[in-house]
Parts: structure tokens; C-alpha cells; sequence
């Protein structure tokens, strides 16, 4: 059986349009700061091409605001946003960090590079043994 995770790109903001404007404004003065809004948006409201255009693994996140997450989630990841995580049946693990997402430094081509990374070390023979505690 293949291990099929369910990731979850996960902003720290919030989706509504008063959350949206809130975090414009907290950017240009300094007061918030989001790696994963500058990968996918920078300034453009409609998002930079490379993540509209995205394919490969990058296209079958899911892409959250912070309000949109369930209760359990978001008090598991609350302080740890932006992120990428994995949903485990409800378990949700960090599988790229806020730091490693402001590594990227905005470069979307360098984040699916990381995220094809972190899938497939989370999906190879070892790591699902691993996970299921079965060995060769």
C-alpha cells in the first residue's frame, strides 16, 4: 500500500478580505511577515505565475489560511505558521518549517524543489515501513 499524505500549505493570515487588508498593512509597516504569502503572492493580489501555473506536487496542496484550518489543527500548528504540513488521520506534523520557508526567500522554484524533497522522503519504502513499523 502507498502512502498518499495530505498536505496542507498553511498561511498566517487570515483568507477574509479584512484579514487580507490587515495583513497588507501590518507588511508595509513592518508588523507581519508571511514566507509562504511571498512565495505564492509577493505583491500581486492574484498571485505570482509560477504558483497559479504550479504542477507536480506542489498542485495537490492544499492551500489554507490560518482561520480556515479546523479547531484541533490549528491549535496544534498555533506559533509554528506558516508551514507545510502532512494530515496523519487527524495528526497534523510539520513537514516544512517557517524557517525553511523563509530559506526559499521568495523563490517558488526553489520551494518545489524542498517540497518534492520532503514528499519523497515522507513516501519512500523506508519511511512508510517506518511509519507502519514494518522492515524488510
Amino acid at each position: 500500500m502507498v502512502f498518499e499524505p495530505t498536505l496542507y500549505a498553511i498561511y498566517d493570515t487570515d483568507g477574509s478580505v479584512l484579514g487580507e487588508l490587515r495583513y497588507v498593512r501590518d507588511k508595509c509597516i513592518g508588523k507581519a511577515e508571511c514566507a509562504l504569502c511571498d512565495l505564492t503572492h509577493g505583491w500581486n493580489p492574484l498571485g505570482r505565475s509560477a504558483w497559479r501555473q504550479r504542477t507536480g506536487v506542489s498542485a495537490s496542496v492544499i492551500w489554507l489560511h490560518r482561520d480556515e484550518l479546523p479547531q484541533h489543527a490549528l491549535l496544534h500548528l498555533s506559533g509554528q505558521l506558516p508551514c507545510i504540513a502532512v494530515d496523519r488521520d487527524g495528526d497534523f506534523d510539520i513537514l516544512i518549517s517557517r524557517e525553511a520557508l523563509q530559506g526559499c526567500e521568495g523563490d517558488f522554484t526553489v520551494f518545489e524543489h524542498l517540497l518534492e524533497q520532503k514528499v519523497r522522503a515522507l513516501t519512500s519504502p523506508i519511511a512508510a515501513a517506518a511509519e507502519t513499523g514494518i522492515s524488510d
